[in-house]
């Protein structure tokens, strides 16, 4: 029997008692929901608060700014669920795949600065790169997700990005493209943060690791709290990642009638399929007593998934980009930079037949229901930040419960997203008559 016959019997057979789960014994946390708002955007807050009193949220913080301001910045719930330590303002929480969009605007950065050219050879900047069939992959194919590098000949130790990043660099040198590149992509979900930060070192004048790059060009001269690797110090500030219970993840597939989630979860669940290969490339699985909620793991920087920040500092992030990039600070990144980052590199199914999404330089592109071109990154269980350079608006949501099992959004951030444009209208409507 297939993983997705397997997984649709699964879904089925449970669905009553998940109704009656949800209906009769599950009860909500008690509501734990702080921020500030500017008024015109009253009906976001209000949909965030009731979504912590019906038990949808756990914990979480989403923010948006506009022309470079802070509109909303909301945070609730708990940090902890199971020692109910409160969700503060400043809680840090993993972000997963959106560190990939951060990154990617550390390359522009590094484009604007001339110490990297989209297309160049990734060999000009890393020459033992070029070898078993990689000596034609440009830093555009590698950051849109087409190097065919998806998938690996075996794993490094995850500690050795700090320890030994010499094994790292050789282990990645030798690897082979999965299929040939520039004919198609595929989601490099744990090998891009592997491939783009070793580029990013060695194209880098000062040879920075790819944390310490952040911190010095973007963190501390701009005021973004963001770590790709979360320093021991501050682990007392972050979140408990937890997965959802499987009888609510269920739920949540039957209440919203989407198939998507039971395709994914059918093909991570059967074994030989491309994207349970990918699951298992790059680094190896963690043993059991070193996961995401350690330091020891936390602290190691991986740009594919272990950037820890919150949607307030992501939202400030995209907004100076979505704003132009100037502010009173430095410019952060020029509009040309800006431009390229709104073009779509890739389009339709992906190698793997599962994902359809548009790539760019490093970023998820698409374009809204309003015809604006947007661009950021979406994180495993509903994280999502990205920039609306049309409507000069950056916008961010981070979840510590992992919620979503889909590559289209998170079901309460997509409602955030909807009701944030349309306070927006309303909010440059009462602007033009206030002035």
């Amino acid at each position: 029997m297939s993983g997705l016959k397997k997984v649709s019997l699964l879904v089925v057979g449970v669905g009553i008692l998940v109704y009656l789960y949800k209906a009769y014994i599950q009860k909500p946390l008690p509501a734990l929901v702080h921020g500030r708002v500017h008024p015109d955007f009253q009906e976001v807050a209000d949909l965030y608060r009731a979504n912590f009193e019906n038990g949808e949220e756990f914990g979480s913080t989403f923010a948006a700014y506009y022309e470079g301001e802070p509109v909303v910045n909301l945070w609730g719930g708990y940090a902890d669920v199971t020692t109910r330590r409160p969700w503060g303002e400043d809680t840090l929480s993993i972000i997963f795949s959106s560190t990939k969009g951060v990154t990617a605007l550390l390359a522009a950065l590094f484009v604007d600065r001339g110490w990297l050219d989209y297309d160049k050879l990734v060999s000009h900047y890393w020459p033992e790169f070029a070898q078993n069939g990689k000596d034609n992959i440009t830093v555009a194919l590698l950051l849109s997700h087409q190097g065919g590098l998806a998938v690996t000949n075996g794993t490094v130790p995850m500690e050795w990005i700090e320890e030994k990043p010499q094994k790292v660099w050789e282990f990645l040198e030798k690897q082979r493209p999965y299929w040939p590149p520039g004919t198609a992509y595929g989601y490099h979900g744990i090998t891009f943060g592997l491939f783009v930060d070793s580029l990013l070192q060695k194209a880098d004048p000062k040879h920075r690791r790819v944390d310490q790059i952040f911190k010095e060009e973007i963190g501390d001269k701009f005021g973004i709290e963001m770590y790709n690797g979360l320093p021991n110090h501050l682990f007392y500030r972050a979140a408990r990642h937890e997965q959802n219970p499987l009888h609510v993840t269920l739920w949540n597939i039957i209440a919203n009638l989407d198939p998507e989630p039971i395709m994914l979860m059918g093909n991570m669940m059967a074994s030989g399929t491309v994207l349970m290969k990918m699951a298992h490339s790059g680094t190896a699985q963690l043993p059991s007593e070193l996961s995401f909620n350690t330091p020891e793991y936390s602290r190691i920087p991986q740009s594919s998934m272990n950037g820890y920040s919150n949607a307030r500092n992501l939202a400030k992030l995209y907004g100076i980009v979505a704003n132009g990039g100037k502010t009173k600070a430095g410019v952060l990144l020029s509009q040309k930079a800006i431009e390229r980052l709104k073009q779509p590199l890739t389009s339709g199914k992906s190698f793997d037949g599962v994902i359809n999404i548009n790539f760019g330089y490093g970023v998820a592109t698409f374009t809204d229901e309003r015809g604006n071109a947007v661009f950021g990154h979406d994180g495993s269980g509903g994280q999502s930040a990205f920039a609306d350079p049309t409507l000069k608006t950056g916008m961010a949501y981070v979840t510590g419960r992992l919620k979503s099992i889909t590559v289209t959004g998170d079901r309460q951030f997509l409602q955030y997203r909807t009701a944030y444009y349309r306070c927006l209208q309303r909010h440059i409507k009462n602007k033009k008559v206030r002035t």
